[in-house]
This record gives structure tokens, C-alpha cells and sequence, in this order.
């Protein structure tokens, strides 16, 4: 079995198959640390992306993660598109100085047309096309985007959208909907360029911002429209949401996703028992010690985290989170060789 094939495994395990030989292990999107190994940057690459699939190739060539995430950490483009103001960092994503409207009224107007025709994305679809092309079939290509509540945030204010909740539901309601439309718009054409694996990333719908009464309300229903039309398009799921979910898990387990991405915070042995084994699950070293962490430390935490997942029959090796654009290159591969040579005691 090649990465992609033992990833795959995992995440859509096929009836009779052969279990993996040995654990998957993936970083989660790691777009910007990935142009940051060659001194580049987001915008480097926008304005001149010629070199960047090479980029990609050659950098997961150094680390082997079974997963590759071409088009990652460019989610906060879609603001700029539609009238918000953004601001590209030198070292780190893309930054929200103003968010696209300032009533919600302001969603019925918009192109989303606009989002096609955009020379960006354009070139951020070309990019996953050329990574699938060179080396796509031998590791498993994602790419990434957020979901409705935080493009909603992102969109019109994370405190007006959190304001609504309580005091204009009808409001969020009916901006969830053009949010739900809007990253579909920006996920779905991917697939078409190779991306197999989409990721979801919810980080505001998390449970240090959220009730789980307000997630089942105003964030799942529409998270299950998202994930069955990019899955009727041929897509497999990645969910990603920062922070504490232990009190939504039953909700998340009803989404039909394929795969369940957890941060540090998260319980993994409770998670998979939630879960019970109708979802794959990755998770969840503290993508911060990757930059900060002497290299046993780090290790010792991979092992850890291994050893506690590694029990889940669909478990893959993941940071619980993107990584920071700084962390050392040795440790993101100390990290995901840990994962590679792991021998179950």
C-alpha cells in the first residue's frame, strides 16, 4: 500500500480489505509553514505561482505526510472577494481587518459568480491540479476552506453573528444559507482538479465560543447540506473544529462526515467511543509543540497521543490543528516519523 492508499483505508475503509501496515500520519492544511520552507510567501505564491506545485511536492517529499493539502490557508480570501478587507502576513495566513458587510441584508446583493471569475482562485484551483498531477497518485490530495458559521463571522462580524444568536435567529438563519452556498461555491470545483478529501474547518462553532445548543441549531444543519452535496460531487469529508466539542460530538457523529479532525483540547479515547467507529478520526498532538518543544519532548507527546488513539480501528496521526508557519522543519518530521515507525506494544 502506498500514503494514499493506507490514508484511504483509514477514512473509507472498503469491506474484506486489508487493514493498513501501519498508521496513517497527515499534517492538517500546513499551506503556509509548506511555502515558508522555500522563504515564500501566500502572496509570493499568488503573484507568481509557477514553482509552487513543485514546491509542495518536494517539501512533503522531506516529511511524508500521507495527505497533502494544496490551496490551504487561503480560506480569508472570500472576504476580500465580496468587499472585505484582508491583510497577507510574512510570516503567518491571512489576516480579516474588516469584515465584507455591515447588515446582513447586505448577502442577498452579492455575485457569488464572482467567485469563479476571480483570478486567485483561479490560480489556487490550478495549483491543487498540478499537485494532483505530479503526485497524486501516490499521497492523498485535500484542500481546505471554512464552513458556514465561521465564514458567517468572517463575513459579517464574529460579535454581530454571536449577537444574533440570541437576538435575530431568523437574521443567522437566513445568512447561514447564503454561507452555506458560498463555501460550497469555493469547495466543490476543487474536487474536479483532484482534491479527494475536503476540509471543513469550523473553528468559531467551537465549544469555547458556542452553546451546543446553538450548534445544533445554527451550525449543523447546514454543516449536513454542505457535506452531502460535496459529497454527492464525489468528495470525501474532513471536520475540523478548534477547541472543546465534547458536548456536540452526538450532533458532529449525525453529520455523515468521513473523517473527524480534533484539537488538543479534545478527549480522543471519549471521541471514539462517541464515534464508534462510523467515523475515521485524527487528532491531536498540540500543533504548538511542533514549534516549541525540545525533540524528546515532542516525541513523547507524539507517542502519547498515538497510544491513546491507535486503539480506534479508523485512527490517522494528526496535529490537532494547522501548525504554526514557523515550526522547525525537523520537528514536523520527527513528528510524522514518529507516526511512521510506530510499533504497537
Amino acid at each position: 500500500m502506498n500514503p494514499r492508499e493506507i490514508a484511504l483505508q483509514v477514512i473509507q475503509p472498503q469491506a474484506g480489505a486489508e487493514p493498513p501496515p501501519r498508521l496513517p500520519v497527515a499534517l492538517l492544511s500546513g499551506g503556509t509553514w509548506t511555502f515558508r520552507q522555500r522563504n515564500l510567501t501566500l502572496k509570493d505564491v499568488l503573484d507568481d505561482p509557477r514553482t509552487a506545485p513543485q514546491v509542495i511536492a518536494d517539501v512533503n517529499q522531506e516529511v511524508q505526510s500521507d495527505i497533502v493539502w494544496p490551496g490551504s490557508g487561503y480560506h480569508n480570501l472570500l472576504i476580500h472577494l465580496f468587499g472585505g478587507k484582508i491583510k497577507f502576513r510574512h510570516q503567518g495566513n491571512i489576516d480579516v481587518c474588516a469584515p465584507a458587510f455591515d447588515t446582513i441584508g447586505e448577502a442577498d446583493k452579492i455575485d457569488l459568480s464572482v467567485i469563479d471569475r476571480h483570478e486567485w482562485i483561479a490560480t489556487i484551483r490550478e495549483i491543487i491540479a498540478a499537485v494532483e498531477q505530479k503526485i497524486g497518485t501516490k499521497y492523498l490530495i485535500g484542500t481546505s476552506g471554512w464552513g458556514p458559521f465561521t465564514l458567517a463571522g468572517q463575513f459579517y462580524g464574529v460579535e454581530k453573528v454571536m449577537s444574533g444568536l440570541y437576538k435575530d435567529k431568523q437574521a443567522i438563519h437566513a445568512l447561514m444559507e447564503i454561507m452555506t452556498e458560498v463555501s460550497y461555491r469555493y469547495l466543490a470545483p476543487a474536487i474536479a482538479r483532484g482534491a479527494v478529501l475536503l476540509s471543513v474547518a469550523e473553528p468559531t462553532a467551537s465549544g469555547d465560543l458556542i452553546s451546543a445548543r446553538h450548534f445544533t441549531e445554527f451550525v449543523a444543519p447546514y454543516l449536513a447540506k454542505l457535506v452531502d452535496r460535496l459529497q454527492r460531487d464525489g468528495a470525501l469529508i474532513v471536520l475540523h473544529i478548534c477547541g472543546k466539542i465534547s458536548d456536540r460530538l452526538s450532533s458532529i457523529a449525525r453529520l455523515n462526515i468521513d473523517l473527524l479532525s480534533v484539537d488538543y483540547k479534545v478527549d480522543v479515547a471519549l471521541t471514539a467511543q462517541t464515534l464508534a467507529g462510523k467515523i475515521a478520526l485524527a487528532g491531536n498532538v498540540n500543533p504548538v509543540a511542533l514549534k516549541e518543544s525540545s525533540m524528546p519532548d515532542l516525541v513523547a507527546e507524539t507517542r502519547r497521543c498515538i497510544g491513546i488513539g491507535q486503539g480506534y480501528e479508523r485512527y490517522m496521526l494528526m496535529p490537532g490543528c494547522d501548525i504554526p508557519p514557523t515550526a522547525p522543519l525537523a520537528n514536523v518530521r520527527a513528528f510524522l516519523s514518529t507516526g511512521l515507525a510506530w510499533k504497537a506494544v
